[in-house]
């Protein structure tokens, strides 16, 4: 029965209603009108100037996974680089999950530089050190703002942290047991390169420590960001609560049961901050927002990678490329 209902909401067009039931629900139980005179306090020049923040948050990003699958011969040049990354952050607007836009940047890199293990590998640890750094920042906030951090939550924040840890003490010994030589020759060709790399990690964790660092950055530049939007909103809550708040909403979109995360966001938003007395019509607006800057980000993202197009090497893949390849497949 699970397997079953996992299969459904696994489905594009399930995630979709989703995402459009939760928002429906939302507009049907908020009064419009306060909705839409808190989105209006919003001058548009501000708006435009979270917009130019979140690109250039995501620019330091295409650096960091640049910096992450860069472990081979044949380097990803930096053009290269934020192509395939502001594409997948266009990729993101229309596929079923978060991580989609990770799948579309690291197929256009193994296209680049034929080292797949290495791609995929520095991709995922891309992705895993994200979440690690969104961690950091709530447990130091919930020490912080002990008031705001209620026993359950505690419980789940260590749940969390157990599974980061297990994952990655499990992720570990499996790379490290001895495999079979005889069968899935490719699978252990790339664990193989996987268990060198995280050697060289071993050996010289600079690499994955600046990733961190670049992460921790980004993650704080998107806080102060949203809060910046909420001061607007008439939103006014101490600044030490939106990163609590902020990083939780963000982890519960992780959640595949929304296209993007769209609608989950909100309500994880509007219930963190209904504890700080925040009206729910205000929360709303504000996830309305940032999702409308999530949105044009995306648009963005595809425009730069049309522009950079023309700049870039002839035998670089395009994304038709590589989805007539994945559809050949």
């Amino acid at each position: 029965m699970i397997s079953t209902f996992l299969k459904i909401i696994s489905k594009p067009a399930v995630k979709l209603a989703v995402s459009l039931l939760i928002i429906l629900v939302l507009l049907y139980n908020l009064p419009l009108a306060d909705l839409w005179d808190t989105i209006q306090k919003v001058p548009l020049l501000t708006w435009i100037g979270v917009l130019a923040g979140f690109i250039f948050g995501h620019l330091i990003g295409t650096f960091k996974w640049r910096l992450l699958i860069n472990f081979g011969k044949k380097k990803l040049p930096v053009l290269e680089a934020i192509r395939y990354y502001f594409v997948g952050l266009f990729a993101n607007l229309f596929l079923p999950s978060l991580a989609g836009g990770d799948v579309i940047r690291a197929s256009m890199a193994m296209r680049y530089n034929k080292e797949k293990g290495i791609t995929i590998f520095g991709s995922f640890l891309d992705r895993f050190i994200d979440t690690c750094s969104l961690a950091f920042i709530i447990i130091i906030a919930a020490v912080l703002t002990p008031k705001f951090f209620q026993p359950r939550d505690q419980q789940i924040l260590y749940s969390i942290l157990i599974l980061i840890i297990a994952f990655t003490g499990i992720g570990l010994l499996l790379f490290f047991v001895p495999l079979p030589q005889s069968k899935f020759q490719k699978v252990t060709g790339i664990i193989n390169k996987i268990r060198q790399i995280i050697n060289h990690i071993i050996k010289n964790p600079t690499k994955p420590f600046v990733a961190f660092v670049l992460s921790l950055c980004i993650q704080i530049g998107f806080i102060l960001l949203n809060a910046y939007l909420a001061k607007i909103c008439g939103i006014d809550i101490p600044l030490i609560a939106w990163f609590l708040v902020w990083p939780l909403a963000k982890l519960s979109a992780l959640l595949p049961i929304s296209m993007g995360g769209i609608g989950v966001r909100e309500v994880a938003l509007a219930a963190l901050l209904s504890r700080l007395l925040v009206p729910m019509a205000d929360s709303v607006a504000l996830g309305f927002l940032w999702e409308s800057v999530l949105i044009s980000g995306g648009i963005l993202g595809g425009i730069i990678y049309l522009i950079l197009t023309n700049f870039s090497r002839l035998d670089a893949p395009s994304v038709v490329r590589v989805a007539e390849v994945k559809k050949g497949n």
